[in-house]
């Protein structure tokens, strides 16, 4: 039932029970939920399935991401409907197997990017990695859309998490195979990449049909801390089944045509609206020109909304233009009750201009109910064109240190290293990157404290980057095929408690700065390989203490004098294990 206006009259004392039917938004979106066709044949082929509405293109539009998971690698392709040019995903992950989805849910009316999945039968955590060329401290709406057609032949359907950044997002659940799940967060950018991650919660495998970025305004859709969780955005008064989004939505967005409420009448315009005045919203004219008023004059503009949830906070952002010429004394005057306490006190539509009334505090409550009363002043009832209902999801969990990143990373690809290390290094503390460990202090940054590629195959020299981990007090790079010398760097990392690199072929001394925290205890040593004496070769004796001995080689270019000398400084060592000669 709607929420009576404190301010109206007699005429409008008497409650009215409004029952609100939303159309599921997976519906609405041009029937891109898809039943399963008359088609007989339930196999699929893995050979790439093209799209009917599809041309190729090599551009992009702006600097937005559009991208179509599961399409072969160089794929780019112009969707005829969104006018849209999607690409293909080899370039934001390395991770996933591309999938067709089966034959039988195929159909004209389906759109391009859910003919194809990427899939993830392997790892926990599978991201997405997008670098906007906006950078970070920047508003994005980021959306992952989904629908399994069985794309697996398995007939069974997953759930699973997903994740922007180091924050849960929201869980992805299907009604049936043909249903579209669609997810989409307005969110500020930390970092220059945004990672976007779906995690195995052992309900299923997990799999995406597409993943778009869009940039906005900064001074739109505001909190005051957290993300933006899509849960309604309507066009309300829409006269048709088409939704509205990219060319006629600068932004991208969404927009479900939603009639209107009990108790209400649609109105329209044929004139453009405006949107330049609110420049920030960019909001379209062919979702402002269409609005809703109540059928009787005098009466208020009722509805609400079944939450379920009294946990959940809300923002909501309203939008107004005035659609009909008004004639003398007419005026068009209203305030917003939203759950009885008083929202906007005056709102007076433009003609032809958009406005936007939005929250400043986060609503809260099971039920959302709305009231738009007339004022005293006013001749003619409230309207309303648009609105927009986000949840406030915390985005509390810190990433990883952006030094740390920036220098993992480095390593990462510096040696070429897969290990399943994707998204942020860290966080969340479940999910950190396998031989990492990290601290946690609170609402600080977590930060890299141990590392361990033991065995991991890695060649060339000792990685500069390592000395951009300033927190790093284990390091072990055992068993491995570097070369080179020990370098020096290694020393300013003020907090290294333990370092291992046996199992090298690494040549030279050892540097003294290292040879002088071994020797004072700050620093477990551990280094054997193959010196610029000769070969350092790592055994035991015979009551089972362990010994490193080192050999003059013949070829060496360093005399008996200067191996001596290393091998009684060597014998000052308290860390490090006997040496013979």
């Amino acid at each position: 039932m709607g929420s009576k206006c404190k301010s109206s009259r007699a005429y409008d004392l008497m409650m009215r029970f409004i029952f609100i039917s939303l159309f599921a938004i997976c519906v609405c979106i041009e029937k891109q939920t898809v039943l399963a066709s008359d088609a007989t044949s339930s196999g699929k082929s893995e050979k790439f399935v093209g799209h009917k509405h599809a041309r190729r293109k090599l551009d992009d539009i702006g600097g937005d991401i559009s991208i179509d998971c599961g399409v072969p690698a160089g794929f780019m392709y112009l969707d005829e409907k969104t006018q849209l040019s999607y690409k293909s995903d080899e370039e934001f992950i390395r991770t996933g197997v591309n999938k067709n989805i089966s034959s039988k849910f195929m159909s004209a009316n389906l759109q391009n990017t859910y003919a194809t999945v990427r899939s993830f039968p392997e790892g926990n955590r599978n991201c997405y990695s997008l670098r906007p060329p906006e950078g970070k401290a920047k508003t994005y709406l980021t959306r992952a859309s989904f629908m399994y057609g069985d794309y697996d032949d398995e007939d069974k359907l997953p759930e699973f998490d997903l994740y922007i950044g180091v924050n849960r997002w929201d869980s992805i659940k299907f009604d049936n195979a043909s249903h579209v799940v669609i997810k989409e967060i307005i969110h500020s950018a930390l970092m220059d990449e945004i990672n976007v991650c779906l995690l195995n919660t052992g309900k299923g495998t997990p799999f995406i049909s597409a993943l778009e970025l869009r940039h906005f305004h900064n001074a739109t859709y505001r909190t005051q801390s957290g993300a933006l969780v899509l849960y309604r955005r309507l066009d309300v008064g829409s006269t048709t089944t088409q939704i509205i989004r990219f060319k006629d939505d600068h932004y991208d967005r969404i927009w479900v045509p939603y009639p209107g409420f009990p108790g209400s009448a649609s109105i329209n315009t044929s004139f453009i609206i405006d949107s330049l005045v609110d420049s920030q919203y960019r909001l379209p004219s062919a979702v402002m020109k269409t609005a809703v008023k109540p059928m009787n004059v005098n009466d208020s503009l009722d509805f609400d909304f079944e939450i379920g949830d009294p946990t959940l906070q809300f923002y909501v952002y309203m939008h107004f233009a005035e659609l009909e010429s008004r004639q003398g004394n007419q005026y068009r005057e209203f305030s917003i009750e939203l759950n009885g306490n008083l929202w906007e006190k005056s709102v007076v539509p433009e003609y032809l201009q958009s406005k936007t009334i939005s929250s400043t505090q986060p609503a809260r409550g099971s039920k959302l109910n709305f009231s738009l009363c007339k004022t005293s002043n006013s001749t003619l009832p409230p309207i309303l064109n648009a609105i927009e209902i986000y949840i406030l999801t915390d985005t509390l969990q810190e990433p990883t240190d952006q030094d740390d990143v920036n220098a993992i990373m480095d390593i990462k690809l510096s040696y070429d290293l897969g290990k399943g290390w994707q998204g942020d290094p860290c966080s969340p503390m479940y999910y950190s990157w396998d031989g990492l460990n990290c601290s946690y202090n609170g609402y600080k940054p977590p930060k890299i404290i141990s590392l361990n590629l033991t065995s991991e195959g890695l060649t060339g020299k000792i990685s500069p980057s390592l000395s951009n981990l300033k927190s790093l007090e284990n390091l072990d790079l055992s068993n491995n095929s570097l070369t080179g010398s020990i370098p020096e760097f290694l020393s300013q990392l003020p907090l290294l408690r333990v370092l291992n690199l046996d199992g090298n072929k690494l040549s030279g001394s050892v540097p003294t700065s290292l040879v002088a925290r071994s020797q004072n205890g700050s620093l477990l040593l551990r280094i054997l390989g193959k010196g610029g004496f000769g070969t350092v070769y790592h055994g035991y004796l015979a009551d089972g203490s362990e010994v490193a001995i080192k050999m003059l080689s013949a070829s060496s270019s360093q005399g008996p004098k200067q191996f001596r000398t290393e091998v009684e400084l060597i014998d000052y060592y308290k860390n490090l294990s006997p040496t013979y000669f």
